[in-house]
């Protein structure tokens, strides 16, 4: 009876621990996640800064009445090819623009009075102050081609800020120079060049 008694326990054993193994083995994963149902990534579509504006116009934080000088880049070979004046929210704006290859230098600075280059003679400009404006790295009209069309020698303001005009005094030895006349006291100004096309740009707050 004992041996029988213990067959009847051992196999009852083996069989829990072999219904026990069974049940523990967890099941694999019902299928596998397809490229279908795979989880997509958004990526935000990154837009690019558009370009400076030349009628962008805030009023420049570092405007000083202190002479702003700038060397051209090497090489440069620029040819002023228009200028333009316009009245802003507390900003007059003078634009120089150039055709050409390189970027510009410039000295720009309040004078006494308006003087040629080459000759010393004195250039009469409407207004009570007077900033001269010379940029480097220029060449003279006719080494462009084509040759641009001449830029009138006097531009005047639109009125409704304080510059009265734009004198142009042309090109002489790698400088095209300009003076600008400004009705009142001299006022702090700021100088930045932009390019496509490439201008120098002088802001001057009223």
């Amino acid at each position: 009876m004992r041996t029988a008694l213990s067959a009847v326990v051992v196999g009852t054993t083996l069989a829990l621990l072999v219904a026990g193994c069974a049940g523990g083995r967890n099941p694999s994963p019902s299928g596998s996640t397809t490229a279908s149902g795979a989880a997509t990534e958004t990526v935000p579509a990154v837009t690019p800064s558009p370009a400076p504006s030349e009628d962008q116009v805030p009023v420049p934080k570092n405007a000083s009445t202190d002479r702003s000088v700038q060397s051209p880049a090497a090489g440069s070979q620029l040819v002023l090819t228009a200028v333009r004046t316009a009245s802003h929210t507390g900003v007059d704006r003078v634009v120089f623009e150039f055709a050409g290859s390189g970027a510009p230098g410039w000295t720009v600075e309040y004078v006494d009075r308006a003087i040629a280059q080459g000759s010393g003679q004195s250039i009469t400009v409407a207004g009570s102050s007077v900033l001269r404006v010379s940029m480097t790295g220029t060449a003279y009209p006719t080494e462009a081609s084509p040759s641009p069309s001449p830029v009138a020698r006097r531009i005047p303001g639109d009125g409704a800020g304080i510059v009265t005009e734009v004198v142009q005094d042309g090109t002489f030895e790698g400088d095209t120079v300009s003076f600008i006349g400004l009705s009142g006291e001299r006022r702090p100004f700021a100088v930045q060049t932009i390019q496509s096309p490439t201008r120098v740009i002088v802001d001057i707050v009223r």
